[in-house]
Parts: C-alpha cells; structure tokens; sequence
C-alpha cells in the first residue's frame, strides 16, 4: 500500500513540475505556436535562416525528421536528419531527469553544447556533399537576400 501512495505521490509531483514549468514559459509557448501556425499557413518555410538567406542551417530537416519519427518513417527520418534522434534522446533524458527523477537540469547544458558542435560538424559535411541538390541542402529562392540582390 504505501508503495502505490509513494508511487502515486511522484506522479503527482513530476505532473505539478510539469505545469509549474508550462505556466513558467506559457509565453514562449505561445510564441512558438503563433509562429508555427503563421509560417505553416503563409511561409514556405519555418526557418528563419531560409526565409532570410536562403541557405539551409544547421538544423533544417529537423522538423521534417520529427514528423517522419512521428508517422513511423524512421529511414525517412534518418535521411532528413540523423541528429533527431540525438535530440530526442537527449529531450527523453532531460525530461526524466527534471520530472521523475527531480534533480537539475542546469548540468545537461554540456550535453547540448557538444550536441550543437556535431550538428555543425554534420552541417558543414552535408553542404559540401549535397548542397544544392539533395534537399533539405537546398537553396530556397524566395528569400529576402535573394530577392534584395536580384534587384
């Protein structure tokens, strides 16, 4: 019995963190769904790399891998963006470190420094193997830089 009300009472715990965390940075979320719902509807692209240079940036294919994990397509996935499952690994991590395990969470910024540094890594690979050619190394054409140099 007070395995279930110890088991119960940590449940609890991590969902009142949780939304202690969602009240905390509502306003941010907010932003990026204005933002997201926005670009989708009249974008033609959610980057702001791309929509500003027109240049792929070090993450670009990263949304699209997220919804190819999420429908199931991991070699799709895998193609748009390998480091997406780094990523959600390292999100399943820190989320059972904050809201489970109820430790900080100040000390996985390492972890995602040396994550950043390999996707740069990655970056500057694929540029010099596919770019142009092979999306999401892709040059978009309607960036503002395009069009502020083609006039």
């Amino acid at each position: 019995m007070s395995k279930e009300s110890n088991f119960s009472k940590r449940i609890r715990s991590a969902f009142e963190l949780l939304w202690k965390d969602i009240r905390t940075f509502r306003y941010v979320i907010l932003v990026f769904c204005i933002y997201f719902l926005v670009g989708k509807n009249f974008l033609y692209s959610l980057c702001p790399t791309v929509l500003i240079t027109g240049f792929p940036c070090p993450g670009c294919g990263m949304t699209r891998a997220v919804f190819a994990v999420l429908r199931g397509n991991f070699a799709l996935a895998w193609e748009m963006h390998p480091f997406v499952y780094v990523l959600g690994g390292y999100v399943v991590i820190l989320a059972f470190r904050r809201y489970i395990l109820q430790r900080e969470i100040k000390s996985m910024v390492k972890y995602l420094m040396i994550i950043a540094v390999a996707m740069i890594g990655y970056y500057i690979y694929r540029m010099v193997k596919y770019f142009p050619s092979k999306p999401p190394m892709s040059y978009y054409y309607g960036s503002i830089l395009y069009h502020i140099v083609n006039k």
